[in-house]
């Protein structure tokens, strides 16, 4: 089955696998450090074509390939980045298919850090199963 499509549509989801339990807020609300983009690049995964299982398998393998623990996803609308002037493009990578990499970031930390509290604000975080 061939998930890939070279645009990806401002209403589709897109998920950020939640590594760091500091990412996360007692009440279950994001923090923005888990949408700070590492090299001027945000690695998220794309829902479409994918089942929970599958989706949540991708997550489980990138906590491992990172040697990381697991904690959830966030959930957000690839719209929300793209009203930020942020670039995002399938990124399709061997053992994910369905992984995007959101560009285009300002230089500066501090200015990444607002994008990422608007990310954040518009992102559900989902506990892992």
């Amino acid at each position: 089955m061939n998930n890939e499509s070279p645009t990806i549509a401002t209403d589709e989801v897109l998920a950020r696998f939640v590594i760091s339990k500091r990412w996360v807020r007692n009440d279950g609300t994001l923090k923005p450090n888990a949408f700070i983009p590492s090299d001027l690049g945000l690695s998220v995964t794309r829902h479409k074509g994918f089942c929970e299982s599958e989706l949540w398998q991708t997550g489980f393998a990138v906590a491992i390939q990172r040697g990381k623990m697991l904690f959830g996803r966030a959930d957000f609308k690839c719209g929300t980045a793209t009203r930020l002037s942020l670039s995002v493009r399938l990124n399709a990578l061997p053992d994910n298919p369905n992984h995007v990499t959101i560009s285009d970031w300002p230089q500066e930390k501090s200015e990444q850090k607002i994008l990422a509290m608007e990310i954040a604000a518009n992102a559900t975080f989902l506990a892992k199963p």
